[in-house]
């Protein structure tokens, strides 16, 4: 009897045990091995729950002290647990599929990181393709090789994506389509000289009027001879002209928006008297105009030259330029040209040694008397309508003038070199061929105003 007692105790024990697996608040990380299913009796409905290494484990109970629990108990019991059992596993089924899913989201997102890669490095080529054919196209151009720059900027810009680069790309490809088209007819040039300039000052070495070119408050120098403090000026962007130079009823000019080979281009227009305004800009084509920069065309008051500017075959730092002067001819001779090697060549407008320097000089002598006698008669028509307060100071000029005017002719008449100044005021640095290069004095400061 005393034995039967402490097993009861023990059962009691094991059933207070028990209890939290019956109720709705059993936990759900039991590690649980159910009992095999099957048919089942009032007895084998009565369960002791037994702790085994760490695992739950449900066996039948043969206790009599739940001899007297009612079948709709025990039944009730046992729902109880079968519902516990497949909560359980829900949630297992759940978890696996939370698991699966969380893996499935990983490898999607490795996958996509792996496309993302891929496809940026692919861009990458591309773009790397793109620099490249444009840099050979750029390089072909300044060869003057035309048609292979065309297919290099064609084929880049096929492969372009960014709509900017792309126009760039598209503009260039015009230009060497340009360039080719208009070296069909190329004029027969006789250069007399090539000069070296700084670009700050090489307008100042041009055969004009000593102070006529005007430095302005934040802006490069403007020729304008006359005596005004400021001149109006229309706002002309669409053309954005440089070094505008008027020659009777045309205008030369430079712009690098209009049709033409790349960089700054020469172009002229002719004053239209029925419309009032210029005509159509024309491309003064090849060889004056190249691949690189070329501006300030003029032609001497003698007609006899022509001198303009140009950084083709310098350095790309921008800080020196060329200025050619080239004899104008009475008839033009014009021929076609399609090897590059003999593009470049004609372009490099290297000096014609036959040409006769004394020629030159005589060309130039006459010039220079030439303005003379202008600038006598400008101050002569100026001393009848100037106050009397500044009559000294035109007189002052006009002797000046006449004195530099009478030197001219005893030089004409002895045959003495073309400049009126010295020999040591002949610039010889840097220059190929005979010009008299002289460097002129810059005129007062003058305002310009844009009218709108």
């Amino acid at each position: 009897m005393k034995g039967s007692g402490l097993k009861t105790v023990a059962v009691l024990a094991l059933l207070a045990l028990a209890a939290p697996l019956f109720s709705s608040t059993a936990r759900a990380d039991i590690k649980i091995k159910p009992v095999p299913r099957g048919p089942l009796s009032p007895r084998d409905s009565q369960w002791i729950r037994m702790v085994t290494d760490s695992a739950l484990v449900i066996l039948p109970g043969t206790d009599s002290t739940v001899k007297d629990a009612s079948k709709d108990t025990l039944v009730e019991r046992e729902k109880a647990y079968l519902a516990y059992l497949d909560s359980v596993a829900a949630a297992r089924r759940m978890a696996d599929s939370l698991l699966l899913r969380q893996d499935s989201i990983i490898r999607a997102q490795k996958r996509a990181d792996s496309l993302l890669l891929a496809r940026q490095d692919s861009l990458d080529r591309v773009a790397a393709t793109v620099d490249e054919l444009v840099q050979k196209g750029n390089d072909y151009s300044e060869l003057y090789y035309f048609a292979k720059a065309y297919e290099c900027f064609l084929k880049a810009e096929s492969l372009c994506s960014d709509p900017e680069y792309k126009a760039a790309i598209a503009a260039s490809r015009k230009q060497c389509d340009y360039a080719r088209r208009h070296t069909q007819k190329i004029p027969d040039l006789t250069v007399v000289a090539r000069a070296l300039f700084s670009v700050d000052d090489f307008f100042l070495y041009y055969p004009l009027p000593d102070k006529s070119w005007r430095p302005v408050a934040g802006a490069p120098a403007v020729y304008y001879p006359g005596d005004e403090t400021e001149i109006h000026l229309n706002r002309d962007s669409a053309l954005d002209m440089i070094y505008p130079m008027y020659d009777g009823d045309r205008m030369y000019f430079a712009s690098k928006n209009l049709p033409g080979f790349g960089g700054y281009d020469l172009y002229y227009a002719d004053w239209d008297d029925n419309l009032g305004e210029w005509g159509e800009p024309r491309n003064m084509g090849f060889p004056f105009n190249s691949p690189y920069d070329d501006f300030l065309f003029m032609k001497t008051d003698d007609r006899q030259y022509s001198v303009f500017a140009s950084t083709r075959g310098l350095s790309q730092d921008g800080e020196d330029v060329h200025v050619y002067v080239v004899k104008n001819a009475d008839k033009m001779t014009y021929r076609a040209v399609t090897k590059p090697k003999e593009l470049a060549q004609i372009a490099e407008l290297a000096p014609n040694a036959a040409e006769s320097a004394s020629e030159i000089r005589g060309d130039a002598l006459q010039t220079q008397y030439q303005t003379a006698v202008d600038k006598e008669q400008e101050l002569r028509l100026r001393l009848d309508s100037v106050p009397a307060e500044e009559r000294p100071t035109v007189l002052e000029e006009l002797n000046a003038v006449l004195a530099e005017k009478s030197r001219l002719e005893d030089q004409i008449l002895n045959g003495e070199p073309a400049h009126g100044m010295g020999d040591s005021e002949i610039v010889t640095t840097g220059v190929e061929g005979s010009f008299p290069f002289t460097k002129k004095s810059y005129g007062s400061t003058i305002k310009i105003i844009f009218d709108e």
